[in-house]
């Protein structure tokens, strides 16, 4: 008898995941541009605590939400891993190390950025010095390699080989491609710094994963749930 558990639990994982990141990208639309988008190291001291509400729900959101996906991954892998089984499990193996980067980022940033920010408002001016001297420990991800390198190039190999396999609607798949492309731009401005303060290629870049990020994986939820009931 098959056993179609995984699909099933993979597809209310991965809902799961699209609604974090619709509480992500609330949660960012809220927030001051002082502790989204900007680079002086003092802002997130400086803003911290008349919005520690806001940055401890996303926070938590980009911690649950890793959580589930570390379910979703071995899902929607399954789904096309036939096709061609080298690629999907050398990129799936990278997405999950992603979302397990995620994880410890966040819940660091959980517990550590109100303490960080208590002694950066509390300290002098060696404590201050020390708290926001480049280099300082804050997240291991510090690139975004992970969490959009690897996770994009995950969700565009499965992307590609459900398209060319014609195993996913082929909206969804391209939906996949799309998202994957806007990882990819997301990135950009973590590795080229002159990106960083272009406006408009920030506001294309998040903007483009903020809306197709959740329809992605939440698409997807609903396919792997209807995959699991068949």
């Amino acid at each position: 008898m098959k056993d179609n558990s995984l699909y099933k639990l993979g597809g209310i994982s991965s809902m799961l995941v699209g609604i974090s990141y619709v509480v992500i990208a609330l949660t960012g639309l809220l927030l001051p541009t002082a502790l989204t988008y900007a680079h002086d190291v003092q802002s997130p001291f400086m803003y911290l605590k008349e919005n520690l509400g806001l940055l401890m729900t996303q926070y938590w959101a980009y911690t649950l939400g890793a959580v589930f996906a570390l379910a979703m991954i071995p899902a929607v892998s399954a789904t096309v891993q036939h096709l061609n089984e080298g690629w999907v499990r050398w990129t799936s193996t990278l997405a999950t190390l992603a979302f397990a980067v995620t994880i410890l980022d966040n819940y660091w940033a959980i517990v550590m950025n109100p303490l960080r920010a208590a002694a950066y408002i509390t300290g002098n001016e060696a404590w201050r010095g020390a708290l926001t001297v480049p280099g300082a420990p804050q997240w291991i991800d510090v690139q975004n390699w992970l969490g959009f390198g690897a996770v994009g190039l995950w969700i565009l190999v499965v992307s590609l080989l459900a398209l060319r396999g014609n195993v996913w609607p082929k909206g969804l798949a391209y939906v996949g491609i799309a998202a994957a492309i806007f990882y990819f731009l997301a990135l950009a401005p973590d590795i080229i710094p002159s990106l960083s303060g272009v406006v408009i290629f920030t506001g294309v870049s998040v903007g483009g994963g903020i809306v197709l990020a959740p329809i992605l994986y939440i698409w997807m939820g609903i396919f792997l749930r209807r995959t699991g009931s068949s």
